[in-house]
């Protein structure tokens, strides 16, 4: 009886240890999503924090062009440390006149915000002034093309996207 014992206590424990590293493999993939969430999110709300201040930086000019764009890039990559590709997208609304561009980086992902800026319903969250003058309103999007680590522990190959989004009047 006791040898019979001793083959249960193996497979158990072989389960609990199977449960345990699954258990740490998890734990690591939230910690790594999060780490790189919270970059994303101070990298886009530091963005469009520059491009509410297009008077300063922008000789008063609202409106934007693609190499406003390509300006943003650069100073993205400078936020997201680290080789990875990133994608971006600005979406801007200055005097009626709805805009979107994306970032042109190769091999990068394409930022597809569920709640991004659409026509039909950003002119309700634009203020105005006392004068009448509506303000221009941009949202900056940044995605990352990540690796789930408890999916690959899990053999699915599927990928997952991190994006953050950040959306400011402007002056």
């Amino acid at each position: 009886m006791g040898a019979n014992q001793r083959g249960v206590f193996a497979i158990e424990m072989a389960f609990v240890l199977f449960f345990i590293a699954a258990l740490l493999v998890f734990t690591g993939d939230i910690a790594f999503k999060l780490f790189n969430r919270v970059a994303l999110d101070r990298a886009s709300y530091s963005l469009v924090n520059i491009m509410k201040e297009r008077t300063r930086f922008y000789n008063k000019r609202f409106e934007l062009n693609q190499q406003d764009i390509n300006d943003i890039q650069v100073l993205a990559s400078r936020l997201l440390t680290g080789k990875r590709p990133f994608g971006l997208r600005v979406n801007s609304l200055d005097n009626g006149v709805f805009k979107t561009f994306d970032g042109n980086i190769s091999n990068a992902p394409v930022c597809r915000s569920d709640d991004a800026l659409t026509p039909a319903y950003i002119s309700e969250l634009v203020p105005q002034n006392l004068a009448g003058k509506f303000f221009p309103l941009y949202q900056v999007t940044l995605c990352y093309q990540v690796d789930s680590w408890f999916d690959n522990f899990f053999g699915n190959q599927t990928q997952s996207y991190l994006q953050s989004t950040s959306v400011i009047v402007g002056r």
